[in-house]
């Protein structure tokens, strides 16, 4: 018996729906690492989503692709710039993803929301610029708590903490 092997290809989707692929890896961690360094750069791209594909090696039959991920660009609850939020999670019956985890990979804001490792059924989120967690519910309780934690810091007139310099925190 021989075992299929899998290669990652890490996809990035423009305005005119044309895929570019950015590369073919063997490791899944690898894979998300060339998405990160697009995402550093692609805040002056037309790209709108992304993607990362697994390829069964040695494989005949129908459909030798898996799509592991999707991000979409979409505003971040906590930074509001047009960031890849990726938005992970099962389909249910009528096809429809069901989010289960979300993170701005802006490296300045990283807000994120994902599930709990010891309460099932609980989420937490947390903003690492502001030191600032919290557990919640569902998803959606997530990203309203992360927007929350972002109104708090705007209605108190304190400035967001950060390591960005004074340039990019008034781009915020």
């Amino acid at each position: 018996m021989t075992d299929l092997r899998q290669v990652f290809m890490p996809c990035v989707i423009n305005t005119e729906r044309e895929k570019t692929e950015l590369g073919v890896v063997t490791r899944e961690e690898d894979a998300w690492a060339v998405l990160r360094a697009f995402f550093a750069r692609a805040e002056d791209t037309d790209c709108i989503s992304a993607t990362i594909d697994v390829w069964e090696v040695d494989y005949v039959g129908e459909n030798p692709r898996t799509e592991l991920a999707e991000l979409s660009r979409r505003p971040c609850p906590i930074c509001e710039r047009s960031s890849f939020w990726s938005e992970m999670g099962e389909a249910n019956f009528r096809g429809e993803k069901q989010s289960t985890s979300g993170r701005c990979y802006r490296l300045e804001c990283s807000a994120w929301v994902e599930p709990n490792n010891i309460e099932i059924g609980r989420f937490d989120c947390g903003w690492p610029a502001a030191q600032w967690t919290k557990r919640v519910e569902s998803f959606n309780l997530g990203i309203r708590g992360l927007v929350e934690m972002r109104g708090a810091v705007t209605a108190s007139g304190r400035r967001r903490r950060s390591t960005m310099s004074k340039e990019l925190m008034e781009d915020l």
